[in-house]
């Protein structure tokens, strides 16, 4: 059964659901591998695939995450993009 845990994004005590940080062209299996997911409630998940700010936010921190364990180059390899080049927000 599943138990309430703390959303990542807002903090509310609720049964959460698991967001892929980097999501999008077919990388929700690369976001699984590498383990670049986030467990928020159903309004927050609801609300980032809504919001281009949010997805951004989402895409910067999957690659601030990526990074903690391999290089930039790395991450443009195999995500073809760089999300956090000029915008280092997280």
């Amino acid at each position: 059964m599943k138990e309430k845990k703390e959303c990542k994004m807002c903090g509310r005590y609720d049964y959460l659901e698991e967001h892929h940080l980097i999501f999008g062209r077919g990388l929700r299996g690369l976001s699984d591998k590498y383990k670049l997911v986030i467990n928020i409630c159903r309004p927050c998940h609801n609300k980032i695939h809504k919001d281009k700010d949010l997805m951004n936010w989402s895409r910067q921190k999957g690659q601030k995450m990526f990074e903690k364990n391999h290089t930039r180059k790395e991450f443009i390899k195999i995500f073809g993009k760089d999300y956090l080049s000029d915008k280092e927000q997280i």
